[in-house]
């Protein structure tokens, strides 16, 4: 069964729809175990899941893990595309990232899929400081691009704009905005568009995101403001200020926390937005009246990340410790589920199905996991 698209749940059933769900294990190596309940973890493992993300239509979720090299005490990161309905490993591919597959050769930061295509996906690496796009039905590269050519370090982020015409990334402070087919820089922008403006101590660029439902980029930053910019969907390029075109103008800004933005997400109708702070809140924001509506406040740690689900009802959370996920419901605020874990383990990504209420995350030490309402095999 392909997942399709799902009615909205009632904040009145969503406890009990959540609590018989069941969490499936995607393991590359199902006989890797935790040794423990309580540890140790991701050092003595074979793939530890690091980041997870969707295609566009939910049948392909890629992976990265950090998996040790065969008879070598070193390990490389892995790209493992895996069908959310086959949790068997033999069902996964993995695209040819590494070096000897004309890949990246340090650790990979971040990957995105192509909205448009469901089998085109990039992904970035600061290490190397590389941005490559793939073909993963083909399992081949189809375009590089070495940002280190003009900045000194790498690439932490990338995404892609809602149109899929640009792909999106955060390097030295700065967004760098490469072209969907060659990922070749917009002339004249190479550097990419500096964002901070220095006298008002905006610390540096955290995380960043492109809205859903507009040609605009929300910019997290250490002083806990997020900034948001006006782009050009047409030619990728962000509106600069009139009086210094070296810098970008912003539509807004906000003074979101008091400590570091460590996370941001648009709800996918474009009404709220999530923003996660080292100061363990979560703020909700109203994206019409760029209004607070909402503070959450559970647990005494970062937040690691957030998510929206598919129709905007739920917001999963997970923080910067060994703390469960929660998930919440987001009109109220109401703590709906706690995602049960047999050991515990930081949860450093995590993203909602497309049409679905099933959440995948990382930082299990033997791999990806979905919280699903499927007999996955």
């Amino acid at each position: 069964m392909t997942p399709h698209s799902t009615a909205s749940l009632g904040r009145d059933l969503a406890a009990d729809f959540f609590r018989l769900q069941k969490t499936v294990d995607y393991r590359a190596s199902p006989s890797v175990q935790p040794r423990g309940p309580s540890g140790p973890l991701a050092s003595q493992s074979a793939s530890a899941c690091e980041f997870v993300a969707y295609n566009a239509l939910g049948n392909r979720i890629a992976a990265i893990s950090r998996e040790h090299v065969a008879n070598m005490s070193a390990t490389s990161s892995v790209i493992r595309i895996w069908n959310p309905e086959r949790a068997d490993a033999k069902y996964a591919t993995v695209v040819r990232s590494g070096p000897q597959g004309g890949g990246h050769t340090g650790a990979v930061s971040c990957v995105a899929w192509d909205p448009t295509s469901s089998e085109r996906l990039v992904s970035c690496s600061r290490e190397d400081g590389m941005v490559r796009l793939w073909d993963v039905r083909l399992n081949r590269g189809l375009a590089a691009y070495r940002v280190t050519s003009f900045l000194s370090q790498g690439p932490t982020m990338v995404r892609y704009s809602p149109d899929g015409r640009w792909v999106f990334g955060i390097a030295e402070d700065r967004i760098i905005v490469l072209h969907r087919e060659t990922l070749q820089p917009i002339a004249g922008f190479e550097s990419g568009f500096d964002v901070l403006d220095k006298a008002n101590s905006d610390g540096h660029v955290i995380c960043a995101r492109i809205s859903f439902s507009s040609n605009v980029i929300a910019v997290g930053l250490s002083s806990g403001r997020v900034k948001f910019f006006h782009f050009d969907t047409s030619t990728g390029v962000i509106k600069v200020d009139s009086q210094d075109p070296s810098q970008p103008a912003p539509l807004a800004v906000i003074q979101a926390h008091v400590a570091d933005i460590t996370c941001l997400e648009f709800s996918p109708r474009g009404k709220y937005m999530a923003i996660g702070s080292e100061d363990s809140l979560v703020s909700i924001w109203d994206l019409h009246d760029l209004v607070c509506v909402r503070t959450i406040s559970k647990i005494s740690h970062r937040v690691s990340c957030v998510s929206f689900s598919f129709d905007g009802a739920f917001l999963a959370i997970a923080y910067g410790e060994r703390d469960p996920i929660e998930i919440i419901h987001v009109d109220t605020g109401e703590d709906i589920y706690k995602i049960p874990q047999s050991f515990h383990f930081h949860v450093p990504s995590l993203e909602w199905h497309p049409s679905q209420y099933w959440l995948a995350y990382a930082g299990d030490p033997t791999g990806m996991k979905i919280l699903c309402n499927t007999g996955n095999k």
